[in-house]
């Protein structure tokens, strides 16, 4: 039985009780042992949804271990490229060569492009309004400081904090 099953059957027989339909003891007896059933399905259903649960976060703890070993070698193979690439490309440029061409590559020491760097020494209040720009955010943390001590901050409201399932 599904889980969609079990609760809708639960609803209804809890309906049917509250609306006092089991007003004969056979009835209510009937009810209770259909409801003992069904209380033990659920339960059933609960322990393998639980299981399936743990299952998939363990996979995913597991997947997301080995993602990060993966993007640590990558990010090792990156680091070896790029020391690799600037010892080539000073070794051409220390021989003068700005060209080399080999059976499966063409190398070529060119200027880059793009915007021309900038280095800025002076701190933004020496450089004034003209070249500054002054950034601005909404203070969470004092906001709901500011509302959990009863203040009324417009446009902000603290929200139900939910229920979660927890499983052991």
């Amino acid at each position: 039985m599904s889980l969609y099953a079990i609760s809708s059957e639960l609803e209804l027989i809890l309906d049917a009780i509250l609306e006092g339909g089991a007003d004969s003891p056979e009835a209510q007896q009937a009810l209770e042992s259909h409801l003992a059933g069904l209380d033990a399905a659920l339960d059933d259903k609960a322990d393998d949804y639980a299981g399936l649960i743990r299952s998939l976060e363990l996979r995913s703890a597991a997947r997301k271990t080995e993602a990060d070993r993966m993007r640590s070698l990558a990010k090792a193979d990156e680091a070896l490229a790029e020391r690799l690439k600037d010892r080539l490309k000073e070794a051409m440029e220390a021989c003068g060569r700005t060209k080399i061409d080999t059976a499966r590559f063409r190398l070529s020491v060119a200027g880059n492009g793009g915007k021309q760097p900038l280095e800025v020494t002076v701190t933004a209040e020496e450089l004034g309004p003209d070249y500054t720009s002054t950034f601005v955010e909404v203070d969470n943390t004092k906001i709901r400081a500011a509302l959990e001590a009863g203040k009324v901050v417009p446009g902000c409201t603290l929200l139900p904090r939910g229920t979660g399932l927890r499983i052991k």
